[in-house]
């Protein structure tokens, strides 16, 4: 049996569990795992990931969704039937409104927005400052956030707030590149009928040569500013067709993508937005492209940037403080702060097959030295001293 609640935090990364001896023992804790469960965004893959992991390990682990219960309310039955005895929930407004109204310890990572953006509106600043003192301990996937996290709420005591960065897993399936940009004759079909295949959105202008790939993965919404680039990709293909940006990732919010991303991806050609994909056809096509691109104003931790970098594809990210803490420029991936620098590092990447192959060696060595998945350590990783007291409750279930 899975003794150990620590564990959780391996799951995050294996690689940067602090330890102490064997001998340091602490109660089993089945559990119960929170995010807004959106199929196919970054907190879905986090909290499923952690699941399973878990469950691998032998816990009884509930995914939930926040906003399938009332606010404190709903839950106690739940709880007492299934003996849940910790929460582990991602995003500090989201679900921390949720988990501060339970009578049950919590673990609360924080997300992006909920510290980049909500935390600029008083009323879920109120909210999250609640979330975050209730906490038993509250997780940062990098330094970066962390300190962000401590500018917010400087009271925190510093033994309650953990860094342990993302661990990449990947896993590509037979999903083709093909599949979504179709040859000449099916563009010019599209272009002429405005026929779309599998619910793409935008188009191209047909090209005999093979396809030069920028591939976007993330839920469209504003804080990701997936329109960052969408003008100067549709330019850059009038002047050279091969030049194709595929955009992957749900519609996180409905309205802005239908007035505002999906008019302006359909404005001109050189632009495709597939509505989202499973993870492993993802991964795939992420393999096939030529680099893969971030945008957004913001980050908790992108995912699919260390993702990319594992899977040997180049990143072109936005030179925002979570992204620099995870990328060196023109070492293990571009950084780029306007649309014109993302074009000259784009073109630079691609006259120059030299840094490509420095870039991904580079990143792959970072991954693996930071965010990887698989490594052991000699020693039996516990979690921090005081994550024992979680462990009061024997037998109880984590959500």
């Amino acid at each position: 049996m899975f003794s150990h609640v620590y564990e959780f935090f391996r799951v995050l990364n294996p690689a940067n569990v602090p330890r102490f001896s064997r001998s340091r023992r602490v109660c089993p804790m089945p559990s119960s795992c929170w995010s807004p469960l959106v199929t196919h965004g970054g907190n879905f893959v986090t909290i499923n990931r952690i699941r399973s992991y878990l469950e691998g390990e032998g816990f009884t682990c509930h995914l939930e969704d926040p906003t399938g219960y009332t606010e404190g309310g709903g839950f106690e039955h739940r709880a007492v039937q299934d003996n849940v005895g910790v929460l582990v929930g991602i995003h500090a407004l989201r679900t921390g409104a949720f988990m501060r109204g339970q009578n049950l310890p919590y673990i609360l990572i924080m997300g992006g927005t909920d510290i980049n953006e909500f935390c600029h509106e008083p009323q879920a600043m109120a909210v999250m400052t609640e979330a975050v003192h209730r906490a038993r301990f509250v997780v940062c996937f990098s330094k970066a956030n962390k300190d962000r996290t401590q500018s917010l709420w400087p009271e925190i005591d510093a033994t309650r707030l953990k860094v342990i960065p993302q661990a990449v897993q990947t896993k590509t399936s037979g999903s083709q590149l093909e599949d979504y940009i179709p040859g000449p004759i099916i563009f010019e079909n599209i272009l002429s009928s405005g026929y779309s295949p599998s619910g793409i959105v935008g188009s191209v202008i047909p090209a005999q040569q093979k396809p030069v790939i920028f591939i976007f993965v993330g839920g469209i919404r504003a804080v990701k500013n997936p329109l960052f680039l969408v003008p100067t990709f549709q330019e850059w293909h009038s002047r050279d067709s091969r030049i194709v940006y595929l955009m992957l990732g749900p519609r996180l919010e409905s309205k802005f993508a239908s007035d505002v991303f999906e008019p302006a991806v359909k404005s001109s050609p050189g632009v495709l937005y597939v509505p989202g994909l499973p993870i492993n056809d993802v991964h795939s096509l992420v393999t096939q492209a030529t680099a893969l691109v971030n945008t957004s104003d913001s980050e908790g931790m992108c995912l699919a940037l260390l993702e990319a970098m594992q899977l040997g594809t180049p990143v072109l990210a936005r030179d925002v403080p979570v992204n620099s803490a995870i990328i060196q420029d023109k070492h293990t991936g571009l950084l780029f702060d306007s649309p014109q620098s993302f074009l000259e590092k784009a073109q630079l990447l691609l006259e120059r097959p030299d840094l490509r192959t420095h870039l991904t060696k580079e990143a792959s060595t970072y991954i693996c030295k930071h965010h990887n998945w698989t490594v052991r350590g000699r020693n039996t990783p516990v979690c921090w001293s005081s994550v024992s007291e979680i462990c009061t409750n024997k037998g109880g279930r984590l959500v």
